[in-house]
């Protein structure tokens, strides 16, 4: 054959395969792009930051102090340190100012301290460029001799143990929007004849629970390893295993539904490698949301991956008992429930029409 029936069988089997084709090539560098918008900022000025009063503060000396920050944050006040340290732990906030008193008494002296958490590493600049435009700010624009202290709760970290979720988290995702429905479409050719043994939906519950299983594995290698540097991880406290096996039923469950939404074609497989793209971009895996802009802020929000990377990372990086994130577990377990619900869907969909 010469070049040109060469390229003429080439532009048929792009015709064929149309819809892999324009995932590929115009879908997935069309969302990468976009999804350049939310990243609107490399420093913070949008910062989650709780206000405390301390001693005699005043509700007027908070107003103040309000009014200082919002330039690059986004003040939060709260009722006592302990409601404070609890939403640092939550990442509701990443930084608490506790206002002092005494700020409009000239001469005399006031002492803030900015409260930060350990386990969030990446942060740790932030804090520090905070603190000293605190200082400098109102010291002056107030009347008190203003200083601000800095200090962390928890336990010092270094930046290698805390990506150690973030790489945890990434293969899960990997692992139930690519892998699995990956697997079970190298299989479609024989699921017509596994269907007349089994229902399909015992076949994919089956492939669920059995790869779902089989995450005790990269858990274990990554205790071991971790472990043998040094790190103290705690990747198999019962936490952890939980927002695990739920983040894993929510993706791959979701993986699985638009392979069955698509047919098992092979354009389902660049879909979810798509939204797994998404999922990375979104969740806000190392960064907080305070880094980007408001777009993302309101919909990492809204996704429960962004709860799930927070609780897996206090599981295996903070001291923090799970009653803290009730209601991020519940979302995650809700979330999981309802793509549970949208697979069986999708099932029942392809079934009716083959």
């Amino acid at each position: 054959m010469d070049l040109l029936a060469l390229l003429s069988k080439e532009a048929i089997a792009v015709r064929r395969n149309l819809g892999l084709v324009v995932v590929l090539l115009i879908l997935i560098p069309g969302a990468l792009a976009g999804g350049t918008v939310v990243f609107e900022q490399t420093i913070p000025q949008d910062v989650p930051v709780g206000l405390v009063a301390e001693g005699d503060a005043s509700s007027d000396e908070v107003d103040i102090t309000r009014a200082g920050i919002t330039a690059f944050s986004t003040p939060e006040t709260y009722d006592s340190s302990e409601e404070a340290t609890e939403a640092l732990q939550r990442e509701e906030v990443y930084i608490v100012v506790h206002v002092p008193g005494d700020l409009m008494e000239p001469g005399s002296e006031a002492n803030y301290t900015v409260t930060s958490d350990r386990a969030f590493v990446p942060f740790e600049e932030p804090v520090n460029e905070s603190a000293g435009v605190i200082e400098s700010e109102f010291d002056s624009s107030l009347p008190a001799d203003v200083a601000v202290e800095s200090e962390g709760i928890g336990e010092e970290r270094s930046l290698s143990e805390f990506l150690v979720p973030t790489g945890l988290f990434a293969f899960v995702a990997l692992y139930g929007l690519v892998y699995l429905p990956y697997q079970l479409h190298s299989e479609r050719l024989v699921l017509d004849r596994l269907q007349t043994e089994s229902r399909l939906e015992t076949v994919v519950a089956s492939k669920l629970l059995f790869y779902g299983l089989l995450l005790v594995v990269p858990v274990g290698v990554i205790t071991a390893v971790t472990s043998w540097l040094g790190y103290s991880v705690a990747a198999f406290s019962p936490m952890a295993l939980g927002v695990v096996a739920l983040t894993f039923v929510l993706l791959a469950s979701t993986g699985l539904a638009v392979l069955f939404l698509l047919k098992l074609r092979k354009t389902a497989l660049f879909v979810n490698l798509g939204l797994t793209l998404g999922v990375f971009a979104l969740s806000s895996l190392v960064y907080p949301v305070g880094f980007f802009s408001s777009t993302q802020t309101t919909i990492s929000r809204a996704l429960p991956t962004h709860y799930s990377a927070i609780t897996l990372r206090s599981a295996l990086l903070r001291d923090t008992p799970p009653s803290v994130y009730a209601d991020y577990l519940l979302w995650l377990a809700g979330s999981a429930g309802v793509s549970l619900i949208v697979l069986l869907l999708t099932i029942a969909l392809y079934r009716r029409r083959r």
